[in-house]
Order: structure tokens, then sequence, then C-alpha cells
């Protein structure tokens, strides 16, 4: 036995100096909004693009640890930011990010972790469109589908040129990148805070490395077979604010009827789709672009989680219907961005998470009934390679680590019977829904912070809730002084 156990500290000490050789750091000092300093290690970790692959690339996972100063430290926290395809780091250099991340550390080390392909190398699995984009890009899925087809062409080619392997950008991979970076720090054991795609990496996390968890925070949860939406859920969030707004005296006296305004919009556009006059988001020069049916469902698929955005949806359709397309123009200046790239790593993550045979089937069946067929999930090009990872991952974790779950009942992307599904297997959990909170809003709540803070210390949140106020809806006519939204111009 003690052969044995001198055997497994000689390679845990080995694997770590393994790591230790692939890391790089400098030591910075970051300033926050109330200028407070907070001392911190500038890093990267080398990994393979493929572990499965033996031959495969080392790429860069960059990272930012925030030093605490606390002397007897909890277990560091691994923040895992949403995407996939999104960076975390730039959180450290930000003031106002940084004030947030400052209580955290008076329990232990804030560790931010870029997903991989993300930060400063997104260029690797990023492709730009450069050339012009079709007019008719926003008229219908048929369209959109055959632009997006061409794109992955001509990505795939610049991808294949720069040696990316993208069966190496998965999910699974993520999370190995963590205990490789968890490793290199020389950390036993970390807790978890996720949102959005984050608790999908940090339940993958927990489900291959969960000897290394103390704790976890999810924010708006996304299980293993969640990653394609179910399309019914977005028409229920529809008749879900058409509720609120036909009961608001400032919006039913121009809109009895929500879903029947939007059912004549997406009519009157699809017998004539509307020109509009955007800047490029590539080079700045004005271009035209028809909007369709399908552009208003890409941009409701887009806001209609957002409690932010959602108390302007009204305005926006009425808008339309009156024959004023400014609410539309603003909405698509700023959402068509995403038609002029490719992030590999994020649409290949997507696809290799997958969906059910079963839940597969749901979605068919739910497309010939839903508003929002073509607009609820990823598109996929036939040519495009995709890791699959199969029934295995999408099994459902049972697990014992003490967990927060926090969801918004206004979230379309990740709703509560979403985590409450996933925390069928947690035997240790709680799960704080906040009231008429977006996708977006959870985090920023008031008690949102006090009670993470509460349960990392492992104190008692039984009886925490919290509450928005209701969505007050900014006046399909004129303007209010109390109510405001961008796309209305200056405050």
């Amino acid at each position: 036995m003690k052969s044995q156990l001198i055997f497994l500290l000689c390679f845990s000490i080995t694997i770590q100096s393994l790591y230790a050789q692939q890391i790089q750091t400098t030591s910075s000092i970051f300033k926050s909004e109330s200028g407070i300093e907070v001392s911190a290690e500038v890093g990267t970790i080398q990994v393979p693009e493929n572990r499965k692959n033996p031959s495969s690339s080392k790429i860069p996972i960059h990272f930012i640890k925030l030093k605490s100063h606390n002397p007897t430290p909890n277990p560091p926290i691994f923040y895992l930011e949403g995407g996939p395809g999104s960076s975390c780091t730039w959180q450290a250099s930000t003031p106002s990010y940084l004030e947030n991340w400052l209580p955290y550390l008076e329990l232990g080390d804030v560790v931010l972790v870029d997903q991989r392909g993300t930060g400063a190398e997104t260029e690797r699995t990023l492709f730009i469109w450069q050339k012009e984009l079709p007019k008719n890009l926003f008229v219908s899925a048929e369209a959109s589908q055959k632009h997006f087809n061409n794109m992955s062409q001509e990505a795939l080619k610049v991808l294949n040129d720069r040696d990316v392997d993208l069966q190496g950008y998965t999910t699974i991979e993520n999370a190995h990148d963590i205990d490789a970076l968890r490793q290199a720090l020389a950390y036993d054991k970390i807790s978890l805070f996720g949102f959005s795609y984050g608790t999908h990496l940090g339940q993958t996390y927990m489900k291959y490395h969960q000897e290394h968890v103390k704790k976890a925070v999810l924010i708006g949860t996304e299980g293993f077979n969640d990653t394609f939406k179910l399309p019914l859920a977005m028409d229920i969030q529809l008749h879900k604010i058409a509720l609120f707004s036909n009961n608001d005296v400032t919006i039913n006296k121009e809109i009895p009827d929500l879903v029947g305004l939007y059912k004549k919009v997406i009519k009157k556009i699809k017998t004539k789709p509307i020109e509009l006059e955007i800047k490029s988001a590539l080079t700045g020069a004005p271009i035209k672009v028809l909007v369709g049916p399908y552009g208003l469902n890409i941009i409701l698929r887009i806001d209609i989680g957002d409690a932010s955005d959602i108390p302007v949806l009204p305005r926006l359709l009425y808008s339309i219907d009156q024959g004023d397309y400014s609410l539309l123009q603003w909405f698509l200046q700023k959402r068509h961005q995403r038609v002029y790239g490719i992030h590999g790593m994020s649409i290949t993550m997507d696809a290799a998470s997958g969906v059910s045979p079963s839940r597969l089937a749901r979605i068919k069946a739910e497309n010939k009934k839903s508003f929002f067929t073509n607009v609820i999930n990823p598109s996929t090009s036939e040519n495009w390679p995709t890791p699959d990872l199969g029934e295995a991952f999408r099994a459902p974790l049972v697990t014992d680590i003490p967990t927060l779950f926090l969801s918004g009942t206004l979230d379309f992307n990740t709703p509560p019977y979403q985590a409450e599904q996933v925390r069928w297997g947690f035997s240790n959990s709680h799960h704080i829904i906040v009231k008429n909170a977006g996708h977006e809003q959870v985090v920023y709540h008031p008690k949102a912070q006090k009670t993470i803070l509460s349960f990392l210390k492992g104190e008692n949140i039984d009886e925490v809730t919290m509450s928005y106020p209701p969505i007050q809806f900014i006046p399909v006519i004129g303007t209010s002084e109390d109510l405001w939204h961008p796309s209305l111009g200056e405050e």
C-alpha cells in the first residue's frame, strides 16, 4: 500500500510538472472602478488542439488569475463564460467588471479562463466573409442557408490552410483544458462559476473531473441535451409577452393582440420585403438589404429572451405595421454583423454536443407548428466536419457536488425548466428562479452576488427569493419620461 501511495504521489507531481512546463505567466496589476488594485498573473497554457490526434498542434489557452489576499483561501473560482466562443479575460482590464469580482477575491483566487479558440487566438478558427452580402439574405431561410453554405466552403479552405483540426473543438476538450490549467496552477479543488454555455461546460467538467470540484454556481443552465432548442419554447415566450402587453393599459389601446399583430406584420413583409440601408459591419460603407419574415424572426430570436429588449418589442412590431422602419433598421444594424463570418470553434462545439434522437424527433414535430421554425437552432452545412460526442456525453449527470442554480422567468435561451431537469441528478442543490429576469439579467440582480457568496461560504440560502419589477413597455407612440430604449435614439 505504501509503495502504491508513493507511486501515485510521484505520478501526480510528474503530471503537474508536465503542465508547468507548458504554462507561461507574467505579473500584472489591474485597477477596479473604485480604485482597488488587484495583483494578477496573466498567462497561457499550451494544450493539444485535438487530444485524440498524437500529431495535433498545440494551441494556447488564455487566462488571468486574480490573486486573493485571504491567508486561508477557499478553493479558487474558475469563471466559465457563455458562447460557445466568448472570451472573459477582458473583464480584468475593465474596471466595472473587475469591481464585481472584488467580493469573491475575499474568499479566494478568481481565474478567468478563455475557451479554446477565443481571446487572442480567435483568428485561428474565425473566418470573415470579405465579399458583398446577398441583398436578399434576410428575406428567407433559403437565402440565408445558401449564403451560409457559401461561407462554409470558403471557411473550410482557410481553416485547412491554417492546419486547424476542428475535431478538437468540443466541450469535452474545453473541460480538459480547464483541468490542465488547474493542474498547472497546482490547485487540488476548484469551484465553478458558469453562465449560459459556461454551465454546459461546467457540467462537462463535473462529469469528467468531478473529484476536483468543490462547489458550482450555474446561471442560465444548458444541459447536455439542451444545445438544440425546442421551437415551441419561442412561441410560448411570444405568447407570454403578449399576455403582459395585452394587460398593459399603455399598450393595449393600440395593440389589443400582440400575437395577432405579429402575424399581420409577417404576412405584410412576406408579400413585400422591406428595403433598408445600413452600414456594413465590415467596411462601414452603406449597403441595401431586404428584410422579410426570416430577418424579423432572427431579430426576435436574439432579443425575445433579454429583458432589456423585451419592453420595446411591441413598438417594433407596431412601427413596422405603420410603415415606420427606423426601429427595425436599428436592430438590423446591431445584429447583422453575425452574417459576416463563421466562428469555427463555436459552430463545431454546438454541433458536437448535438441532440439525442428523441429530442430531434420532438424538434421536427414542433417545427411543423412553430412560427419560428427556421431561426431556433444554429445553421449547419452538410460539408462541415462535425465530431459527435454521442449519447454517453448527453446522458444526465448524477452528482453530490453542492450546486446553486439561478434562472430567470423571462429567459427563453435557458428557461428555468432546463435547470430543473439537470438538477434532478444533483443530490445537493438549490435553484433560485428570478422573477421577470431575462437571460442577461439574473446575475445583475441586487441580491444575486450576496447570495452566491453566501452559498460559496456554506451559509444557508434556503429562504432567498429574488424578483425584478414587472415589465414596463415602451409606449408604441411618442415618448416617456421614465422609459427609454437605445433604438429610440439619444435619451
